[in-house]
C-alpha cells in the first residue's frame, strides 16, 4: 500500500512541475500594446494588436502598468483579466472588446 502511495505521489509532483513548466513557457513576453489598443487572444505566449472593429479583437487594453503586479489593474472596474509578461515588468490590464 505504501509503495502505491509513493508511486502516485512521485505522478502528481511530476505532472504539476510539468505544468508549472508549460505555463511559464506560454507566457507572453513584452507587449507593444498601449491603453485602448485592442489585442488577440494569447496563443503560443503571444498575441497581437489589432484594430478594435476586428473580429479577433477579444481584449481591449484598459491600462499598462509597469512592474508585474496585477494588483494594479484593480482600480480598473471593467478588467477582466491580468496579463504579467514573462520578465515581470509589465502588466496589462485588459477589459473584453466587445
Amino acid at each position: 500500500m505504501r509503495g502505491r502511495a509513493a508511486t502516485l505521489t512521485g505522478a502528481a509532483v511530476i505532472v504539476a512541475a510539468l505544468a508549472a513548466v508549460l505555463w511559464s513557457a506560454n507566457r507572453p513576453g513584452p507587449s507593444a500594446a498601449k491603453a485602448g489598443d485592442c489585442i488577440t487572444t494569447p496563443a503560443a505566449g503571444s498575441f497581437k494588436t489589432v484594430g478594435c472593429t476586428d473580429g479577433g479583437a477579444a481584449f481591449k487594453v484598459a491600462a499598462v502598468l509597469a512592474g508585474g503586479d496585477s494588483n494594479g489593474c484593480d482600480a480598473y472596474p471593467a478588467v477582466v483579466l491580468s496579463v504579467v509578461d514573462k520578465n515581470r515588468t509589465k502588466t496589462l490590464c485588459l477589459d473584453s472588446a466587445k
